[in-house]
């Protein structure tokens, strides 16, 4: 048994057809919050970013 990534409900794995969602509608909720950048991959460029600008200023 696994969970639902969207919901949480618990699902076989070896019999899921969604796996790892339980239903096609949890796995289009997920694809939109990608597709809504909901959910992001850290880059790490932002805090470089920020150290630059500081010693730039000083």
């Amino acid at each position: 048994m696994v969970k639902c990534p969207t919901c949480g409900k618990k699902v076989q794995w070896a019999t899921s057809p969604h796996r790892p969602f339980c239903s096609e509608r949890c796995k289009l909720v997920d694809l939109g919050r990608w597709l809504d950048e909901s959910y992001r991959i850290p880059s790490g460029l932002e805090d470089e970013s920020r150290g630059k600008a500081d010693e730039s200023d000083g």
